[in-house]
């Protein structure tokens, strides 16, 4: 029986478990009983290689990736009810989680293990952009993207209040704000932000980016001083490999 006890690695689980938070759903219903976890296309990479790696070591089973069409994502699905049941455990809901969605205890109260769910929650739900600038700044910040913001969002006021207290005793300042949508039938999303380079310099040296997507994007501002917007995974491995230039994508020269 899978239990806290015989897991060798708590902080591959935590991030699991951050993994899940962000693009997990759990079914048990009658004899169906699955947990499934997806997301983008372009996230192939991370899947086959980051998250296919985690579930082995944690739970010693072999994950099969695959294109799910009717949604088109990408990702798995796991039936082994005593994985299942074992998530569920540790707080997970079955069915929607978009509003009841938690941390596990086991990770509140295990300070070393709150940058590895951090992180996994941030690979599948957060994003890492760069902003120009409007005002008295140079042509540069005017026109080229170069401010890092790191961003979490969430409609489960639970989850983003944790993830909040998770950022603050690592000793991130994240700005917090609530996003109210134009539909009513949609539902308010909180967002935290962790603006600026000392941000993301310190995002890096204490949790980290596994997620080639995100990570991508880092890389081009690492190199260049800044990262253009609305590019595909595709284009910036493009962008590294010198094929295109960023400057290129944009009307305004320097």
């Amino acid at each position: 029986m899978i239990s806290l006890n015989n897991i060798k690695e708590l902080h591959k689980l935590a991030e699991i478990c951050g993994i899940h938070a962000g693009d997990g759903y759990l079914r048990s219903k009658n004899y169906h009983n699955e947990l499934d976890i997806s997301g983008s296309l372009e996230e192939k990479e991370y899947y086959d290689y980051h998250v296919s790696s985690l579930f082995k070591d944690v739970f010693n089973i072999n994950i099969n990736n695959r294109h799910f069409q009717s949604r088109n994502t990408y990702g798995f699905v796991i039936r082994d009810k005593e994985i299942i049941r074992f998530m569920h455990s540790l707080g997970f809901p079955y069915g929607k989680k978009t509003l009841t969605v938690k941390i596990p205890d086991f990770i509140l109260n295990n300070k070393k293990l709150y940058s590895y769910f951090l992180r996994g929650y941030f690979d599948t739900d957060g994003c890492l952009t760069f902003t120009n600038k409007t005002g008295n700044y140079s042509l540069f910040k005017r026109i080229r993207h170069y401010y890092p913001r790191l961003q979490f969002s969430s409609v489960s006021v639970p989850l983003i209040n944790k993830v909040r207290f998770l950022l603050e005793k690592l000793n991130f300042k994240p700005f917090f704000n609530k996003y109210i949508p134009k539909r009513k039938n949609e539902n308010i999303r909180n967002c935290l932000c962790l603006n600026g380079i000392d941000n993301l310099n310190n995002w890096l040296d204490k949790v980290g980016i596994c997620n080639p997507i995100q990570y991508s994007k880092y890389l081009i501002w690492k190199k260049f001083d800044f990262c253009p917007p609305k590019t595909t995974y595709e284009m910036r491995r493009k962008i590294l490999k010198g094929l295109i230039k960023p400057n290129s994508l944009y009307k305004e020269g320097l």
